[in-house]
């Protein structure tokens, strides 16, 4: 199957240029709903990046990236959100040509990618496809006898409510999540992700504070007044397809899982990617 078959050709394709600031793009990514973006050239439209939710959890969570405020602008937030998006996004990411075969795509998703650039054999770039495109294109192909279990991963790490949003971004960061379960002595309490995160520090509220430099203000607030608290669940005697139709029908980019004698004890979490890895045994 090649990959012009999982292309949507509906789909809106949001691009940005290297020079596009930080809390231009950190608007589009709440505006559109989308968690990563494509960058390219203005002048040839090659990608020449990609700009992640993660990217900034990263920045304003502590990672890598805020190092770039420390050493450009002395810990001054509002300063560096002016900058260009070129400082802290992906260069020369890995991209995919439109003639290459969908199992290379679903390969590399699996490897590490939650999206990726479609691109002509010039690089130009078509469109971006996501973990999600993958699943609504290839739910089909799925074994229908396969269930939550076959694919889930178990005792995933977990938040808890006294957490702030930056200690779970050092979690995040340091594991490569982009979401984790909230629990207290290990009953299901709400789901936090890097969704979350992009959505208070793209709000108003977060705005002033980043002007008056209280970044600390933001970290510091507890996961619990962020979490999504109305959790929607599975248990691992579910089938494959439940969890599928679950993630697509709603938007999620992953499941808790829970004991189906104990509702409240969460045992897993299904993310799209454990899904696209079964889809690969």
């Amino acid at each position: 199957m090649k990959i012009t078959s999982v292309i949507n050709p509906e789909k809106q394709i949001i691009k940005l240029f290297p020079t596009t600031s930080i809390i231009d793009a950190l608007t589009i990514m709440n505006n559109k709903n989308v968690r990563r973006l494509t960058v390219v050239d203005a002048g040839t439209n090659r990608v020449v990046g990609v700009l992640t939710n993660t990217d900034i959890v990263n920045l304003f969570g502590g990672g890598s990236k805020y190092n770039l405020v420390k050493s450009k602008h002395n810990g001054n937030f509002y300063a560096m959100i002016n900058e260009p998006i070129k400082e802290i996004m992906t260069e020369d990411p890995i991209s995919v040509k439109e003639t290459a075969l969908t199992k290379e795509l679903v390969s590399l998703f699996v490897e590490r990618y939650g999206g990726l650039p479609i691109v002509t054999k010039e690089d130009i770039l078509i469109t971006l496809v996501t973990e999600r495109d993958l699943l609504s294109k290839l739910k089909d192909k799925l074994d229908k006898n396969l269930k939550i279990k076959d694919c889930m991963t178990k005792n995933p790490v977990l938040a808890s409510l006294g957490q702030t949003l930056g200690d779970v971004a050092k979690v995040m960061l340091r594991n490569g999540f982009r979401r984790l379960p909230v629990a207290s002595e290990g009953n299901l309490k709400g789901i936090i992700t890097s969704t979350d995160f992009i959505k208070l520090i793209g709000s108003d509220w977060a705005f002033e504070k980043l002007k008056t430099g209280n970044i600390e203000e933001i970290t510091d607030t507890r996961i619990s007044e962020l979490m999504n608290k109305d959790v929607k669940t599975l248990n691992p005697e579910n089938s494959i397809i439940e969890a599928v139709d679950l993630i697509l029908n709603n938007n999620f980019g992953a499941i808790p899982i829970v004991d189906p004698e104990n509702p409240e004890k969460i045992v897993g979490i299904i993310t799209e990617k454990d899904i696209l890895s079964c889809f690969c045994k």
